[in-house]
């Protein structure tokens, strides 16, 4: 089977980014490349600023749920529903969100994806003379298809947010060398 790579980012950025550790996905066919274009499709919509893409593939209770303190019995750091992320994407927060090392697992017209993503978040609100912030991100999301399309129905971060400079998460596992 063949490698797939996330896309990297150009420029200073794309160089910094260049030194993550990116794991191959070993390519796959039906509904699981489906659902993985799809995710690949959401994220460069979210960088982009691509509302309608994003609308169209989310439904009504759609629900986004940032940060992993939920796993400690905690809060998370935010939680949105579809118009708060919306509002995000057309903000353009997120100048980068590639995905790595992401997980397909088929339930039928179901499906759950499980890897990670570098983001590099840049809220309208933030600090300008403090840089964005690159992090490395754990997440797992479900998908079901509905009338013949894949929808993107929730994500939920379980490790991270993690600063991560050049988008290496140094709480990531290497894997061993042959």
């Amino acid at each position: 089977m063949r490698a797939v790579h996330v896309r990297v980012v150009s420029g200073a950025l794309g160089a910094l980014l260049a030194a993550a550790p990116l794991a191959a996905q070993r390519e796959t066919s039906g509904p699981a490349a489906e659902v993985l274009a799809l995710e690949r499709a959401f994220e460069d919509a979210v960088v982009r600023g691509d509302v309608a893409f994003v609308d169209r593939v989310t439904p009504p209770d759609f629900r986004f749920i940032h940060g992993d303190g939920w796993t400690r019995g905690g809060q998370p750091i935010m939680s949105d529903d579809k118009p708060a992320f919306l509002k995000r994407v057309a903000a353009k927060e997120y100048l980068v969100h590639d995905l790595d090392n992401v997980k397909v697992e088929l339930h039928g017209d179901v499906a759950i994806t499980y890897g990670r993503y570098v983001s590099l978040f840049m809220p309208a609100n933030r600090n300008t003379a403090a840089p964005g912030q690159l992090n490395s991100i754990w997440f797992e999301r479900v998908y079901a298809k509905r009338n013949g399309q894949w929808l993107f129905l929730s994500h939920r971060t379980v490790h991270g947010p993690n600063v991560a400079p050049a988008g290496v998460d140094p709480t990531a596992a290497r894997p061993a060398a042959p």
